[in-house]
C-alpha cells in the first residue's frame, strides 16, 4: 500500500520553495501597494477638505497605486493574501469608486463631496481601527515617494 503523501523529490521541494517565494513577493507587493494607496488617499482627501488648489498627488501615481491596491484587495477575497482586515467585494467596489472620483479631481474635474467620506471608509476597511495612525504614516512615505519620482510636483 502506498503512502497518501509520498516524500517530496528535490524537484517538488524546489517547486514549493518557488511558490513560497512567489507568495512572499505577492504579499510584499500587496502590502506596499495598499500602504501607498492609503497614503495617497489621505493626501488627496486632506487637500480637498482644506480646499487646496494643488491636490498634491501625481495623477499617474494615483491611478497606478490605487489600481494595484484594488488588485491586492481582490487577492484577499480570493484567499491568496491576508491583511489586517477582512476585505469584501463592497470594499473593492468602494476603492474603485474612490479611484475614479480621485482621478476626476486630479484631472481638474469635479471634486465630489462623496470623495471625503469614501476615502475615510476605504482607509478604515484596509487598516481597521488603527487607520488614522497608519494613514498619517503612509501619507508621509507617499509624499516622499511622489517627490522622488515626480520631483516637479509640490508634495
Amino acid at each position: 500500500m502506498t503512502h497518501p503523501d509520498p516524500p517530496l523529490s528535490n524537484d517538488d521541494e524546489e517547486d514549493e520553495e518557488l511558490l513560497s517565494e512567489e507568495d512572499e513577493d505577492l504579499l510584499d507587493w500587496a502590502s506596499w501597494a495598499t500602504f501607498y494607496a492609503v497614503g495617497y488617499v489621505r493626501i488627496l482627501a486632506d487637500a480637498i477638505e482644506r480646499g487646496d488648489a494643488d491636490l498634491q498627488v501625481d495623477p499617474g501615481a494615483w491611478e497606478n497605486t490605487l489600481t494595484a491596491a484594488e488588485g491586492a484587495m481582490a487577492e484577499q477575497i480570493r484567499g491568496r493574501l491576508h491583511g489586517p482586515t477582512s476585505i469584501t467585494v463592497e470594499d473593492v467596489e468602494r476603492m474603485r469608486r474612490l479611484r475614479e472620483l480621485g482621478s476626476a479631481a486630479l484631472s481638474g474635474g469635479e471634486r465630489s463631496p462623496e470623495l471625503g467620506p469614501l476615502a475615510l471608509r476605504s482607509m478604515e476597511s484596509l487598516f481597521g481601527p488603527d487607520w488614522k495612525r497608519a494613514s498619517r504614516e503612509a501619507a508621509f512615505y507617499a509624499r516622499a515617494l511622489n517627490q522622488e519620482f515626480h520631483p516637479h510636483s509640490r508634495t
